[in-house]
């Protein structure tokens, strides 16, 4: 039986043997290589708020809020409506907590406060999360007693959801709305140096105000 000739090397190893052994390492590394670099995770699809969007014209920039009219569509009204009333007009922020969140509504530079012309509107808190850059509608004890005061989420603030479990609209807060552009603002104003003393939360009022020359709705409902 005839046998294909194998050719030998200068050192009279079989050039078949290398070849084989050369494979082997080049496989074997690029084994190597795929376990040192896995795949990259996906990135979370950040959702495309339609509601309307209001601007928060204030002293340390714009920031752009896409209000949630499909899991808070009470809250959103209500809040659309206090800024085509004006109310927010020289609103002071006076609760500054880096990390957590900043807070306003119806105090001005002077702490002197502005009544809201709407009512009460029902608690929200069903079908909208709390996240990162999340507007949500602050109450008292009542979870009914929601009206202009309201808050930006400098953190997922999971805490401020409904309580799992309980009644419907009975627990949280309502998120009823997100910031769009102008995260960077509401992060710096959330940085601002704090006054000892003064405000509705001593230490957690900004030593320079921060007040909102003007909030007007700059985009209405996406079709």
């Amino acid at each position: 039986m005839l046998r294909s000739p194998t050719t030998r090397n200068s050192c009279g190893e079989p050039v078949k043997r290398i070849l084989v052994l050369a494979t082997a390492f080049i496989a074997a590394s690029a084994v190597a290589t795929a376990q040192q670099t896995p795949p990259a995770a996906p990135q979370p699809v950040t959702p495309q708020w339609t509601g309307p969007e209001v601007t928060l014209q204030t002293t340390m920039g714009d920031i752009f809020i896409t209000l949630d009219t499909v899991g808070a569509p009470k809250t959103s009204a209500q809040f659309l409506g206090l800024v085509k009333s004006g109310h927010y007009n020289g609103a002071a922020f006076y609760r500054i907590e880096p990390g957590y969140l900043v807070q306003l509504g119806d105090l001005d530079a002077k702490h002197g406060y502005r009544a809201p012309k709407l009512p009460p509107v029902p608690l929200e808190t069903e079908t909208n999360r709390h996240a990162r850059g999340a507007v949500g509608l602050a109450h008292a004890d009542d979870p009914n007693s929601g009206q202009s005061t309201f808050y930006i989420d400098l953190a997922e603030n999971s805490g401020l959801n409904a309580t799992p479990g309980a009644p419907p609209n009975t627990t949280g807060y309502a998120a009823f709305g997100h910031v769009t552009a102008g995260m960077e603002v509401a992060e710096a104003i959330g940085a601002v140096e704090r006054a000892p003393e003064g405000g509705p939360f001593p230490g957690k009022l900004p030593k320079v105000p921060v007040v909102v020359n003007k909030a007007a709705v700059t985009k209405e409902q996406a079709q």
